[in-house]
């Protein structure tokens, strides 16, 4: 299927307030992987009025969320707005916001609670979660569930104890738009494989690498770390299915940018099953 008709919706704001952008010019560097480090994205945009660069500015706005697609519109990034910055390019003004998925809540979330014996691993995640506001459970996979022998207290940063639990059960945890997700590495998001092929968008042929097999294809929404593509390549070495490990997605709407790179790794997965 081809991709015509590239469009974008940006929005910026607080937990109260906000604006959607899609008819300004806007670049995009969004980079994901399912490691914990929350996803970084810089996001660019031309012209914006006076009054609205001065509440990102002064912080008053610090959160974004974009939307990107063709003909329908996906989710493709949301996060915090760590850095603004503004500079002059001779009658532009251009604002660079620096934007960290989940950062506010991997950087200050904090626990101090007793849990009482026989509480599971589920229930201690679901704990953690509250530690941490912004960001809603998502897909979680646990290889068992063990109950505590005894009482325990938890006391520490919620991330500090997301790797121990995670180490526990062979997985990767990170947030992934705005979603907590632990996924041991044989597990793949629920959901039909992505088609990777010329016909879907793909641009050359796949590539070996150190970290896997690497795909660059035009932009595509329906990436998500943890997901499962098939590969339909011209050289057949290739085909097959693998779990997506790290994803760029990469846009500017008056430039040819408009593309994504997957890269990806085989193995024999098993769709998540929700144990918390």
């Amino acid at each position: 299927m081809k991709q015509f008709g590239r469009q974008y919706r940006l929005e910026l704001g607080s937990s109260h307030d906000g604006i959607a952008i899609d008819t300004l010019r806007i670049a995009f560097d969004i980079r994901k992987t399912s490691d914990s480090t929350p996803n970084p994205a810089k996001i660019t945009v031309w012209n914006l009025n006076r009054d609205h660069l001065s509440l990102l500015t002064s912080r008053q706005y610090n959160r974004v969320r974009l939307l990107a697609g063709y003909a329908d519109l996906r989710l493709l990034f949301v996060g915090d707005i760590i850095k603004p910055s503004v500079r002059r390019d001779g009658t532009d003004y251009i604002i660079e916001l620096e934007c960290g998925d989940g950062d506010h809540d991997y950087r200050h979330g904090h626990v101090c609670l007793s849990l009482a014996a026989g509480a599971t691993d589920a229930q201690v995640l679901r704990a953690l979660s509250t530690s941490m506001p912004s960001t809603r459970l998502g897909p979680i996979q646990m290889q068992g569930q063990r109950g505590l022998t005894r009482g325990k207290v938890l006391s520490g940063n919620t991330r500090d104890l997301l790797d121990a639990m995670a180490n526990n059960h062979g997985a990767d945890w990170s947030i992934q738009d705005g979603a907590l997700m632990l996924l041991p590495a044989d597990t793949v998001l629920a959901g039909d494989a992505v088609l990777l092929s010329q016909s879907s968008g793909m641009i050359g042929s796949p590539e070996v690498t150190d970290d896997g097999l690497k795909i660059t294809t035009l932009l595509n929404p329906a990436l998500r770390i943890g997901g499962l593509v098939r590969v339909d390549s011209i050289i057949p070495i290739y085909n097959g299915d693998y779990k997506i490990t790290s994803l760029q997605d990469m846009g500017d709407v008056m430039a040819e940018a408009w593309f994504s790179t997957v890269t990806c790794v085989g193995g024999d997965f098993q769709n998540v099953r929700p144990s918390v």
